[in-house]
């Protein structure tokens, strides 16, 4: 009997622990999700400025850089994949 009501415990640990665990990756995710939205959206105003104060072909090169950040902002918030390399490289652009 004792052996049985030890096993049970173990097991119901168990499944507690790996359940905690489960959730609290969940909402760092969605953290990290809000976070890096938050930064693209940073960015995509920046350009957005950028693109108002410019003139000739500097101003479109600034919309399509926004365009790419507008884009990757939906699918984030839509729960597509994203290529980790798309991101580090449109939050790592500077503005020239």
């Amino acid at each position: 009997m004792k052996r049985q009501l030890f096993t049970l415990f173990l097991a119901g640990l168990t499944c507690a622990s790996l359940t905690a665990g489960a959730f609290t990756h969940a909402f760092t995710a969605d953290s990290d999700k809000a976070r890096v939205v938050s930064q693209l959206e940073n960015r995509a105003q920046r350009l957005e400025q950028h693109a108002q104060s410019t003139k000739g072909a500097g101003r479109q090169e600034f919309e399509i850089q926004r365009h790419q950040v507008q884009d990757l902002i939906e699918r984030l918030k839509a729960g597509q994949a994203v290529d980790p390399q798309e991101l580090d490289t449109l939050l790592s652009q500077g503005l020239q």
